[in-house]
């Protein structure tokens, strides 16, 4: 399974004299259980990318293929694309409505039609899946935290089951502890379950130590595509347009251009003491 993009562009209001072309010449592939991060500050085309995935939007030019198929063929049902494409938006109160956490996790599976008892079934192990305490499935989801309502969110996305999941922003507007706990649930999911994820966020320091394959956006256009540590060698590059890298990997680089003879690309601050401490230590003998 992939997700390919070719020559795809994106103009906002054409034709009505206000145009903004959000996206330029895309061409990129997601590879099968690819855990991606896309990066780029507010107005980059990271959020008008995604919603192309899943068909919430249609390229104004070029083609998207989803396993092989064009999903602009009059003979694609969209509506399958996103059930296999599940999208959690940046504020999950957006995507909440139903009186109870249950009742708001069954409503995608229900609306695919399924049985009653799949619908059960792909909701409880959804909101297992998600961390979501027994207790709290008869409570409003609008009663619970913002950690939680995140949960929620995703449970409701993951009760489709879907082969790709995207996320944009999902940390945003968290405390540290509810951010670790939502990206580390995500990393969770990826291990056990090989779903495809694309999270899209502006912090390097969210996408460091959880991604695979970073992707960089800016100005509508992919800049840089690679490791994260490929991807923070261009530390230039990312200052300029607004993104810099994380602090572990900033002082690597110092390092490593005072003739610190480091090796590796370290990006979390727990990989960089364990680069140092292996400098010092030959330095050492």
């Amino acid at each position: 399974m992939s997700i390919k993009l070719q020559n795809v562009n994106f103009i906002y209001g054409q034709g009505t004299g206000k145009e903004k072309q959000a996206l330029k010449n895309i061409n990129i592939e997601i590879n099968d259980g690819e855990f991606l991060g896309l990066a780029g500050h507010t107005g980059s085309g990271k959020s008008t990318l995604v919603q192309l995935l899943n068909g919430l939007e249609r390229a104004t030019s070029g083609e998207i293929f989803y396993n092989g198929q064009n999903i602009y063929d009059k003979s694609y049902n969209m509506r399958k694309l996103r059930s296999k494409t599940g999208l959690v938006f940046q504020y999950p109160e957006h995507q909440l409505f139903e009186t109870t956490v249950i009742n708001d996790v069954q409503f995608g599976p229900k609306n695919l039609g399924l049985p009653q008892l799949e619908v059960e079934l792909r909701s409880f192990n959804a909101l297992k899946m998600a961390g979501i305490d027994d207790s709290l499935l008869d409570v409003s989801p609008f009663a619970l935290s913002g950690g939680q309502k995140r949960r929620v969110a995703i449970a409701g996305v993951l009760a489709m089951q879907p082969e790709v999941l995207v996320l944009d922003e999902p940390a945003a507007g968290l405390d540290p502890a509810g951010r670790d706990e939502i990206l580390g649930l995500l990393k969770k999911l990826h291990k056990e379950s090989n779903t495809t994820i694309i999270l899209v966020s502006h912090s390097m320091e969210d996408l460091a130590g959880y991604v695979d394959r970073m992707l960089v956006m800016n100005k509508g256009e992919i800049v840089l595509d690679g490791k994260p540590g490929q991807v923070f060698q261009f530390e230039k590059e990312l200052e300029k347009i607004g993104l810099g890298v994380p602090q572990p990997a900033k002082v690597i680089h110092q390092l490593k251009e005072a003739g610190a003879d480091i090796k590796g690309e370290p990006v979390t601050a727990e990989e960089s003491i364990e680069a140092i401490y292996k400098w010092l230590s030959k330095e050492a003998l």
